[in-house]
Order: C-alpha cells, then structure tokens, then sequence
C-alpha cells in the first residue's frame, strides 16, 4: 500500500504500473502539457515541472520506494533535475536548436519576471513569452535564409554537400520516434 498517489495521480498511472507505464505516460503527458503546446496557459510551465516531478520520483526505484512508503516526505528533492533538461533529454537534442529554436521551457527559465515582493503577473508573462517568440522566429528565419544563400546563389553542389553533412550529424541526436 502506498502513503500518497498524488505523483501517480499526475501520470494517470496506477501505483502498480510497472516502468514501462509509467514512461509512456510521461511520454504522452509530456507532449500534452508542454508549454510550447500551451502558450497561452500561465500555469504550463507549472504543470509540466509537477509532471517531470512526478516522473523523475516513479522512475528511480529508489525514490519510488521511498514515495510509496513516506509520501513527498520521504524523497529526496535535492536530486530532482530540471524537468526541461530531462524533456531535452528524452524528446529533443540541442543539436536542433538551429531549426527549431530554443524550448519554451527554458526561454522561461532565463527571464527575470518576478522581482522582490511582486505578485505572479500572467500578462507580464505572456506579454515576455510574445517577445521571446519573436526574437526566436527572427533568429530562425536568419539562420534558414544563411542556409539557403548558397542554393540561392546557385552553387547548388555546396548546399547539397552541407545538407547531406547536417543529416549526418543530426541523425546521432536523440528525438521523438
């Protein structure tokens, strides 16, 4: 018997699920409650830091042993690793970065909207997200206009050279199957 489901509950698991389950889960939650798939959700990069929380606890054995018999009381949290770098890690590669931009969640990590004694402004937010979406789609469109400037410029056999180079590296990275 378990002390707490309240990390099952997050995954939808039972506390029975077997490692399997509960990384599926994660992987389905992790897709749906992702900021970059709620830009408009204060409350995403929240929910996806319970979620990767969640998991981090029920995958470890360890922890997971802990949590079912002391509840949140009875893990470690000095362990827990930010839940963008374990998404990073599980769906996606910095080597992606160039086409794709950088995750929401740690375009949100590097913002300064709070400062001492201020309240939780979901306007701020959004309004700095809106700011940051757009440097990134500057930035993006920069770097796929430089890619392209030598088809552009018609030497054709270079930029096939460079895509078939950039397939090669990108091909070694971890990303969604």
């Amino acid at each position: 018997m378990v002390k707490e489901t309240e990390y099952y509950d997050v995954l939808g698991v039972s506390p029975t699920a077997t490692e399997a389950e509960i990384k599926k889960a994660y992987y389905i939650k992790a897709r749906q409650v992702h900021p970059d798939k709620n830009p408009n959700d204060p409350l995403a990069a929240q929910n996806f830091q319970v979620l990767g929380e969640a998991y981090q606890v029920l995958s470890d054995p360890g922890q997971r042993q802990a949590y079912d018999a002391y509840g949140k009381s009875g893990i470690s949290t000095d362990a827990i690793i930010d839940p963008a770098a374990i998404f990073a890690m599980l769906f996606g590669s910095e080597l992606f970065e160039d086409y794709i931009g950088q995750l929401a969640m740690a375009s949100m990590a590097s913002l300064d909207i709070f400062t001492e004694g201020e309240q939780f402004d979901a306007r701020k937010l959004q309004e700095k997200m809106r700011v940051v979406q757009k440097e990134r789609e500057e930035k993006l469109v920069q770097i796929l206009k430089d890619r392209l400037h030598q088809y552009v410029q018609g030497n054709k056999e270079d930029f096939v050279s460079f895509a078939e180079a950039e397939v090669s590296r990108l091909s070694n990275a971890e990303f969604f199957s």
